[in-house]
């Protein structure tokens, strides 16, 4: 399921297509354990919401809770502050238990948050 779930974030990172230079085309898809589609997004435009967000945002919009959730990720979330917060931070305070990136699984110690 997890490269079904990563396939589904490279079709939302492909609706960014000439949005996000000179930034990377970014897709994000929130599951919960059983794999139920809870939240997705894709990068918006140079120095706006990243896919982490947008997902977010769908989900809360939807009404559906991310707590102990998975994102799947087509490039690993960032980190830095810049244009806008880190994405990793927001996630794990959002209760996100796993990133799957298209490189690499991460767990989230969300207790250190």
């Amino acid at each position: 399921m997890p490269n079904a779930h990563l396939e589904q974030a490279l079709a939302r990172a492909k609706q960014s297509l000439y949005l996000t230079s000179p930034y990377p085309r970014v897709g994000c898809l929130i599951t919960d354990n059983a794999g139920q589609v809870l939240g997705q997004g894709h990068t918006q435009r140079a120095g706006g919401p990243h896919a982490e967000i947008m997902a977010l945002q769908d989900a809360q919009t939807q009404g559906h809770s991310v707590k102990g959730a998975t994102a799947y990720v087509t490039l690993e979330p960032c980190s830095h502050h810049g244009r806008t917060g880190p994405c990793c931070d927001t996630l794990m305070a959002a209760g996100i238990r796993a990133v799957v990136a298209t490189h690499g699984t991460f767990i989230c110690d969300t207790d250190q948050v």
